[in-house]
């Protein structure tokens, strides 16, 4: 668990006391948006609305402070580890994206900036192979970039009628994008013809959601999952035909 730095001890005896916390970090000064573990060392990435990146080498069990700080301008997004992990995207609430040398913390942007987004950045996930990276903004369109070059290859306009994407992740094949939106709606994306192939929809029935929620699949791929913030449920299809299967209850809030 990463947290903020708070004054005063954590109880044993307080709301968390019987969830399996193994492990506390503390290093932001305000609330932790997005968290990722790197793929092949133990060490876990985690970015704050007090507008920084913070890299925890968790191998070191008496270590609960960060072992480096990336300083943003903007509140923190999104983050992604290259497949290889020597580096790190980064989106903040602007519409540039950050790609981080991981080592030397050296900073990359587009050397295109038509091709960036319009709004704020909610989402960035490279594909497996690190070829493509893909991001989703407020302005409605989610956009596909060469993991090489860093620019854009491929943009799916107005994915969600123009609603604000919430989520874009690659499937592990990377044929495919999976994205979700302030409607409410999931879809599944052929990259190879830029359409949708499956919106999965039931979600949100009482209305629009009112904060951006992700989805993902299960491990395996066979569902898709996405969390309605109205009920407090998990929603799930049938990730091939788009069937809904039955809420799953979540134990807990959303917000």
């Amino acid at each position: 668990m990463i947290a903020r730095e708070v004054r005063g001890e954590v109880s044993e005896n307080g709301p968390d006391a019987n969830h399996p916390v193994i492990r506390t970090l503390y290093d932001h000064l305000d609330e932790v948006t997005v968290v990722a573990f790197h793929p092949r060392e133990q060490i876990l990435v985690s970015g704050s609305t007090d507008k920084t990146v913070k890299l925890f080498d968790f191998s070191k069990t008496a270590v609960k402070r960060a072992m480096k700080t990336l300083s943003e301008v903007f509140p923190v997004r999104a983050l992604s580890f290259h497949p290889g992990g020597e580096f790190l995207l980064v989106t903040t609430d602007h519409p540039t994206i950050r790609l981080y040398n991981v080592e030397t913390a050296q900073c990359f942007v587009c050397s295109a900036p038509g091709d960036q987004h319009k709004d704020v950045v909610m989402d960035v996930n490279y594909s497996d192979n690190a070829r493509l990276y893909v991001t989703g903004s407020k302005d409605g369109d989610v956009k596909v970039w060469d993991g090489i070059s860093n620019r854009c290859v491929e943009t799916f306009s107005r994915a969600h009628d123009g609603a604000a994407i919430c989520s874009a992740k690659f499937t592990r094949n990377g044929k495919y994008i999976l994205t979700s939106g302030m409607d409410s709606i999931v879809k599944l994306w052929e990259l190879s013809t830029n359409r949708c192939l499956i919106a999965y929809t039931g979600a949100g029935a009482t209305g629009r959601q009112e904060f951006p929620v992700k989805a993902t699949f299960n491990h395996n791929e066979d569902y898709v999952l996405f969390p309605d913030e109205k009920s407090g449920s998990l929603c799930s299809w049938d990730a091939r035909n788009s069937d809904r299967k039955r809420l799953l209850a979540l134990g807990n809030s959303l917000f």
